[in-house]
């Protein structure tokens, strides 16, 4: 499925964001070619994080953009990053390798029957 920009099919590069953006399109190009990539961007509110974020997401077609966003409330929460991230997808958990499917279950609740013995759990 491809992932659609808020504001539009393509978002437009943002001002004065060239070399973020160049950054950007770098790591598009690795994932396009099967390169597994993480962004994570920081910064201030108003810096501009969003507006990149919109950029990127409007170049990935044919790509599943996943999107967080962090809220101090929920800091203590353990996995609410991780749920944020996983939960729309959790629908392919079975197309997963045995071990990563086995630990999203477990995380987010779906492990039926008796629990494996820690040896048995994936490292």
């Amino acid at each position: 499925m491809a992932a659609r920009s808020p504001v539009g099919e393509r978002a437009a590069r943002p001002a004065r964001r060239r070399a973020e953006c160049g950054v950007l399109d770098h790591l598009v190009d690795a994932v396009r070619v099967r390169e597994s990539r993480t962004l994570v961007l920081c910064g201030e509110p108003g810096a501009g994080k969003t507006a990149l974020l919109d950029y990127v997401a409007g170049a990935v077609s044919g790509c599943r953009v996943v999107r967080a966003a962090g809220v101090q409330s929920e800091m203590e929460l353990a996995f609410a990053g991780r749920q944020q991230m996983c939960a729309p997808m959790l629908d392919h958990v079975d197309e997963l390798p045995v071990p990563q499917r086995d630990a999203l279950r477990r995380v987010f609740g779906g492990w039926v029957g008796v629990r494996p013995p820690a040896e048995e759990w994936p490292r």
